[in-house]
């Protein structure tokens, strides 16, 4: 009897101890997560949008954007791992590089979004296309080959386009505010320069795993 007694108080302790998500919460969460989600949702949207698209598009138009996006496998089969890894370094560098000048200017927080759709979609129609054309075959060599170095790549620019955001809006506070900022624009723009290098180094190790793959697992797959 004791011991039922103290099951249902620890029971009822435990229940008590639960802390329920108020308000509060979602509102610091959105305050501190908000533009993260927001651009990740964006870049999912351009995702979709493109494997949809590609099974529709014509192939012409897909093998023109190959130096942007992998979307010509048989040119890219014919390098050496040093062109691999400097193709897909160069690619991702562009994005990364227009973030960070859309981050310097103060009309950069209007457009960042559409540059995650462009990236979404570009990526999106790569893995339609490899589906639609070479269809399982296609969805082992995406999963395999391209999603880890594409995952850590985008992560690291869903990342930095939000930091570039905050970048470019207070930009905007200290041209047109009439208040000064409590932290002066240099420090903002060396602590913002950081964030860049470090997104810098991502993209690199996101390449040199594309270049890894491309050369170790691509030959297991015929197309």
């Amino acid at each position: 009897m004791k011991t039922l007694v103290f099951s249902l108080k620890k029971s009822r302790a435990g229940k008590k101890s639960f802390k329920r998500i108020t308000f509060s919460d979602v509102r610091y969460f959105l305050k501190r997560y908000g533009i993260t989600v927001l651009f990740s949702s964006v870049l999912l949207f351009g995702l979709a949008s493109g494997s949809v698209y590609a099974q529709s598009s014509d192939s012409g138009f897909i093998a023109s954007l190959d130096f942007l996006f992998t979307t010509n496998l048989d040119a890219r089969l014919a390098q050496n791992p040093a062109g691999t890894f400097c193709a897909c370094f160069a690619s991702d560098f562009i994005f990364l590089f227009s973030a960070f000048l859309l981050g310097l200017s103060p009309w950069g927080a209007f457009i960042m979004p559409f540059l995650l759709m462009f990236k979404g979609f570009g990526t999106g129609i790569t893995a339609g296309y490899l589906f639609y054309v070479h269809q399982f075959a296609g969805i082992g060599f995406y999963l395999l080959i391209l999603l880890p170095g594409t995952f850590l790549f985008c992560a690291a620019l869903i990342r930095f386009c939000s930091n570039a955001f905050v970048f470019s809006k207070d930009m905007i506070s200290t041209v047109f505010g009439k208040y000064p900022q409590s932290v002066s624009m240099r420090e903002r723009t060396l602590a913002f320069a950081s964030r860049f290098t470090a997104s810098l180094i991502v993209t690199f190790l996101a390449a040199l795993t594309d270049a890894a793959l491309w050369t170790l697992l691509a030959g297991v797959f015929e197309f």
